[in-house]
């Protein structure tokens, strides 16, 4: 995972996460080791606090911040998200707790969006598709669109208030970030297949095959970048 940013007491702490063990490269048998959230001094690398009870043995998203001192861990193959906060100790030092672990909400490849105190990501992994979940700040799951609209490990950023996502397939919504459900504003076929050669790749069409398009998008000066499996596309968004 890359690393990210998240204020702390309004200081700027740098969080790394860690995987745990991986179950199919264990090294002996009883081999079960946490996985490890860790906050760094940005300015010398100390490292300032850590939580070391992370389950995921494939943990691709950056942290979350999530304001007041609390941090959002999440993952897909069905483990889930925690949410820790972290605390200045009297002695000066840095605590952390854990607040909730939820297997209902997580994402695979991306950091979900956050808005107005609610989380919004794609937890499709691969034996669960709950699709586009909303999930509130104690760890309440609001809404799932579930296969009605199947999102699937795309692309999520938050545009002056409202998501684009691409769906890990070949759409791109226009979404109003809502806890009471879920409101696309608008929609396009965008994204292609091809590129994968997946049909000669079991392992490829167990988990997307020649549709899977994970890239992450980006925004600039009012274009957005999006890919699929060959090629890049630019796309002009106007209000």
């Amino acid at each position: 995972m890359s690393p990210a940013i998240v204020k702390i007491d309004g200081k700027d702490h740098v969080v790394m996460v860690t995987p745990s063990t991986n179950p199919f490269q264990r090294a002996r048998p009883d081999e079960n080791e946490k996985g490890k959230v860790v906050g760094i001094d940005p300015l010398t690398g100390n490292i300032l606090w850590r939580y070391t009870n992370w389950y995921c043995h494939v943990s691709v998203p950056s942290a979350v911040d999530a304001g007041d001192n609390k941090v959002l861990i999440v993952g897909g193959y069905e483990l889930g998200a925690t949410m820790i906060k972290v605390e200045k100790q009297a002695d000066g030092s840095y605590g952390t707790t854990e607040l909730f672990t939820t297997k209902e909400f997580g994402d695979q490849t991306k950091p979900p969006v956050v808005h107005k105190g609610c989380f919004y990501g794609q937890f499709g992994t691969n034996n669960r598709r709950d699709g586009m979940v909303c999930m509130s700040m104690d760890g309440q799951i609001l809404w799932k669109t579930k296969r009605s609209y199947d999102f699937n490990k795309g692309s999520m950023i938050l545009v002056d208030g409202l998501i684009l996502a691409t769906d890990g397939a070949m759409k791109l919504y226009l979404i109003e970030p809502d806890p009471a459900g879920f409101k696309p504003l608008a929609s396009a076929a965008v994204l292609a297949e091809g590129g994968s050669g997946s049909e000669n790749d079991p392992l490829a069409s167990s988990v997307g095959g020649r549709d899977q398009n994970w890239a992450p998008m980006a925004l600039a000066d009012g274009k957005l970048l999006v890919r699929d499996q060959s090629r890049l596309k630019c796309l002009k968004i106007a209000q």
